[in-house]
């Protein structure tokens, strides 16, 4: 018993003696504690500049939400995500969403080859959207009639083929293809520079906007008539530069919109241009109007909008009179006719040009058609003649 507490005794002994002084330390361990702490800050600090590889996220994506992403690309990006890995060869080819531009090609022969090239492999069950613009020759028609094919197979349901051309003669407009007159899945249609003749059965029972622009010979009254009678859900129509039309007796029950967005009179070749030409509007079941743009040698006339409730006059027109005055008669009756045709809307936009008008009527004296509207907007830059015309309206 004795000698165990005498070992007992030495060891609590050493630990009350606590720990080395600095003094009492190896120079040696020190020397080596240096350099463990520099190696620790060398690889401390190649962590903070080395690269850190993270797991591609995107690619794990389901198809689904990869193919909405592409959709807010320029097709020519989606294409080129081919090259990324094996997964993403093919997955352009199901993107609901088709844009071309003819301004990224030197040349149309590059432009229709590069779009053909893309449709070719395009395996996606149904298209959102597909839009082409590209300035049109005749020679182009095939390729034409293939994208058009391809449209109706693809079940578009938003389609834009947009025409430019340098022939104001009509001559060279492309004819609408036949099948697309019976086009059951398209919602939207955009054309310009077409010709409209739709010769059997109308049957777009799934359209519920249509623009047609630029169209110098081809389109008549009978001809919109016809697509609009076969259109029962149609909500939206605009005519943009369309030349030939005289009259719009729309009577549909689901149109609720309409836009004329300029409109100018061309005449022949050593031919002098008729005085003034008149557009007469029929559309009691209509809810907006809007007269946009600038009217050359045409004016409106507005036989029935009794349905009304919102109209936008933001317009101009010029025609040519032997001397201004006769022309200042023909803005002054133009205008005045709309306001009164009008006077029963809820709500009315005014623009500059009938502002200057009504200010010379101010001017002269002459009544102007008073107004039931509730709201009343009027573009204006506030110069000294509008506000004559402001006064007016107030």
């Amino acid at each position: 018993m004795k000698e165990e507490s005498q070992n007992h005794g030495s060891i609590d002994g050493e630990t009350e003696r606590g720990p080395t002084s600095n003094t009492d330390r190896n120079p040696i361990s020190e020397e080596q504690e240096e350099e463990e702490e520099s190696s620790d800050d060398h690889r401390t600090k190649r962590r903070k500049h080395s690269p850190i590889l993270e797991e591609d996220r995107i690619s794990t994506l389901p198809d689904s939400i990869l193919l909405s992403i592409l959709c807010f690309l320029p097709t020519k990006d989606p294409i080129k995500t081919g090259v990324l890995s094996k997964r993403w060869s093919y997955l352009w080819t199901s993107v609901p969403s088709l844009s071309f531009e003819h301004g990224s090609f030197q040349c149309i022969d590059d432009f229709t080859s590069a779009v053909d090239h893309t449709l070719l492999p395009h395996r996606a069950p149904m298209l959102r959207n597909f839009f082409v613009l590209f300035n049109y020759e005749t020679h182009l028609k095939p390729c034409l009639d293939l994208w058009f094919r391809f449209a109706t197979t693809a079940k578009v349901d938003q389609l834009s083929i947009l025409l430019t051309s340098t022939d104001f003669s009509g001559s060279e407009e492309y004819p609408l293809p036949p099948h697309l007159y019976t086009n059951e899945f398209v919602s939207e249609l955009d054309f310009y520079f077409y010709k409209i003749k739709p010769n059997g059965v109308v049957n777009l029972s799934s359209l519920t906007r249509l623009t047609i622009g630029f169209n110098f010979t081809a389109l008549c009254e009978v001809a919109i008539k016809k697509v609009v009678m076969g259109s029962p859900r149609l909500e939206y129509l605009e005519l943009d530069n369309c030349c030939r039309v005289n009259r719009l007796d729309l009577v549909s029950e689901s149109l609720r919109k309409l836009v004329i967005h300029s409109y100018f009179m061309r005449t022949s070749v050593g031919r002098s241009p008729d005085p003034v030409f008149e557009l007469e509007i029929v559309a009691p079941k209509i809810r907006s109007l809007e007269i946009l743009g600038c009217f050359l040698m045409k004016k409106c006339r507005i036989k029935d909008v009794s349905s009304l409730v919102e109209a936008k006059l933001d317009f101009n027109c010029e025609v040519k009179e032997e001397d201004q005055e006769s022309a200042y008669k023909v803005y002054e009756q133009t205008v005045r006719e709309l306001l009164e045709s009008l006077h029963h809307v809820r709500d009315l936009t005014v623009g500059k040009w009938c502002l200057m008008v009504l200010s010379i009527m101010s001017l002269k004296q002459r009544p102007s058609p008073l107004l039931k509207c509730q709201c009343l907007t009027m573009k204006t830059s506030m110069k000294k003649w509008d506000l004559l015309g402001i006064a007016r309206l107030l």
